[in-house]
């Protein structure tokens, strides 16, 4: 092989839990990929092994409830996004294993290494997973936009994918204008944890941890601004754990 890429189109093999999806766009994929798959898997099936425990037997609670927002759904039928930060990653995700199944979101990754390494997981602990193609013609905000257009869901999205860690990305913005979609920031506090320096105060829960998981209020998707969306998630960076 000389370096270049070969065009794909759903080039992965389907997930073997039935859980993983990819969005069905043109793409290229690099030839190294192939090359990575075994060290993907050893990732995933590392931190299933670490996170499955912490599933099994953390304590959660949402504050506030979500009933008020399950109720404004029901009525609206109006889609929501979840979004978050990679610094609160591992303890959202441990957070939706608590979430009212009319609200439970499709958790949204890319088709690169890093984004690879934890998918899997995600699936395993019965949650689906869709991933968008960064090496397409079609930009990754209009694959996730025709994915919330196509099946009505919910989804969940880390909105500072690829850095500047802690900063939202002016795509949420879009989406959610497209979509008609109600907005909602989450962070989680947990304890006990570990906390990696990389990527921006990464939090690594452990076994019998208790997780709050902070939620604003919902956001128009319609008329709000990008600094709607990082002064909303700003505000619950400021929040002391309850």
């Amino acid at each position: 092989m000389n370096g270049s890429s070969e065009s794909t189109r759903n080039a992965d093999p389907p997930s073997r839990t039935g859980r993983i999806s990819f969005a069905d766009v043109p793409a290229k994929k690099p030839w190294q990929s192939y090359l990575l798959r075994p060290l993907i898997g050893a990732t995933n099936a590392a931190f299933t092994a670490w996170l499955y425990p912490c599933w099994r037997t953390a304590r959660i609670r949402w504050i506030p409830s979500l009933d008020a927002l399950a109720e404004r759904v029901r009525d609206s039928g109006r889609p929501i996004i979840f979004y978050s930060l990679h610094a609160y990653e591992p303890m959202v995700f441990l957070g939706f294993r608590e979430i009212p199944e009319p609200l439970k979101p499709i958790g949204i990754g890319h088709d690169g290494v890093l984004s690879r390494m934890l998918q899997h997981t995600g699936a395993r602990l019965g949650f689906h997973m869709w991933i968008y193609r960064r090496n397409s013609t079609v930009r990754p905000r209009d694959q996730i936009i025709e994915l919330i257009r196509s099946r009505g869901c919910h989804i969940g999205l880390f909105t500072d994918a690829g850095g500047p860690y802690g900063r939202v990305k002016r795509g949420l913005a879009t989406i959610a204008r497209a979509t008609d979609a109600f907005v909602v920031p989450v962070i989680a506090r947990c304890r006990p944890r570990v906390r990696l320096p990389r990527p921006w105060r990464y939090g690594v829960p452990l076994p019998y941890c208790s997780v709050v998981v902070l939620n604003g209020s919902p956001l128009d998707g319609r008329t709000a601004a990008l600094t709607d969306y990082q002064s909303a998630i700003d505000k619950l960076e400021q929040t002391p754990r309850p």
